[in-house]
């Protein structure tokens, strides 16, 4: 909080919940989006499918707007994505079968319609909801970053599908230290201890075996 001139405090406030969303996303597409510009020499916007509906999903929107990515999203309560699609911008799918059902939007074609590709899945789902992606978006062309964002288990059904199908991934113990380290400078207006937060959420997230 802050004083002004007329001696009335001020209450100023911030979020870190984007940020451990955004920081692992824009390093895993840095180091993409180099290749994959020079082969192709052009570089598209890219889209981020985004999954689920709560307070998560709301930071993992504002990332990926932030990112410059299109948003498309799905939840099982289709009002929710609509919230967010209202909030953030992007489209809302209905389902993510291939073809669109009756009158409703499926994800095939919601994303042959922004003609572009998926260079991001990021799913608040829990890990209880063993979600999966459907195996057409699976053996497509494209490898997208998948972020579950889930720190514990280590492993989660989507994780270990993903990492299967050869796809980079990101876990949900790197958002946990970005947010930390985000809180912190913003706290003590100090450089966090990036390798000492780092070491302690690994520690308390690795599996026993993995733990060194």
């Amino acid at each position: 909080n802050n004083n002004n001139n007329n001696n009335k405090r001020t209450l100023i406030g911030d979020n870190t919940d984007w940020k451990g969303i955004f920081n692992p996303i824009q390093r895993k597409l840095a180091a993409s989006s180099s290749s994959s510009s020079r082969q192709s020499g052009t570089q598209k916007r890219g889209i981020a499918l985004i999954l689920g509906g709560g307070g998560t999903a709301r930071a993992a929107a504002y990332a990926a707007s932030q990112l410059g990515l299109e948003r498309v999203y799905y939840n099982r309560t289709p009002s929710k994505a609509q919230e967010l699609a209202d909030t953030f911008g992007g489209s809302v799918a209905f389902n993510l079968n291939q073809e669109d059902d009756s009158e409703e939007k499926s994800l095939g074609s919601i994303l042959r319609s922004l003609d572009d590709d998926v260079r991001v899945v990021i799913s608040t789902l829990p890990a209880a909801a063993e979600f999966e992606l459907p195996s057409w978006f699976v053996d497509g062309a494209t490898k997208p970053i998948i972020f579950d964002v889930n720190y514990k288990p280590y492993w989660t059904k989507l994780l270990h599908q993903s990492d299967d199908a050869g796809f980079p991934i990101i876990r949900g113990s790197e958002m946990l230290w970005e947010q930390g380290v985000g809180q912190f400078e913003l706290w003590t207006g100090r450089s966090a201890p990036y390798k000492v937060m780092k070491s302690v959420v690994l520690h308390n997230c690795l599996p026993e075996d993995e733990v060194e």
